[in-house]
């Protein structure tokens, strides 16, 4: 039994990554995304997220966080998408989104840095209890519009 434990040294974290976002809403300078995590798991042993606590940034700047407490099934060596829904009401991310898809903008196709960090605790014998954290960046605008894989 004891051995059982010891196995969680051997286990690698899972790689969490921005696959895509969705805008869902934009109103009344509040906006409503979907970010679309990637979370692949290296090991032979299958987990489960239980929650998700994560804070999203713009060009450098915080604009929001979530939490997701939905248990999600990530298989052997698989991949699985997490959604997690994002309310913003920075006006920078509204105003910056809006901009970029306004045909012959000055912005149309600028680079916004985007990245998201936080947490992840899973549930899974192997794992423990500990949370797992998590980075991942990218050009915002080359995650819209992206078919998710799985």
């Amino acid at each position: 039994m004891l051995s059982l434990f010891s196995c969680g040294k051997f286990l690698k974290q899972p790689e969490v990554h921005i696959n895509s976002v969705q805008i869902k809403k934009i109103k009344n300078l509040e906006a409503v995304f979907r970010v679309n995590l990637e979370v692949y798991n290296p090991n032979f042993v299958p987990f489960n997220i239980k929650h998700i606590e994560c804070d999203v940034e713009m060009d450098d700047q915080h604009i929001a966080s979530a939490v997701l407490d939905e248990k999600i099934s990530i298989p052997i060596r698989g991949t699985s998408i997490v959604p997690i829904e994002v309310r913003s009401n920075s006006f920078d991310l509204v105003s910056a989104i809006i901009k970029a898809f306004i045909p012959g903008s000055k912005t149309e196709n600028k680079k916004i840095e985007f990245k998201i960090h936080g947490s992840i605790l899973l549930d899974g014998f192997y794992y423990g209890s500990d949370a797992i954290a998590f980075n991942s960046s990218g050009n915002l605008l080359e995650k819209f519009g992206r078919q998710q894989k799985q």
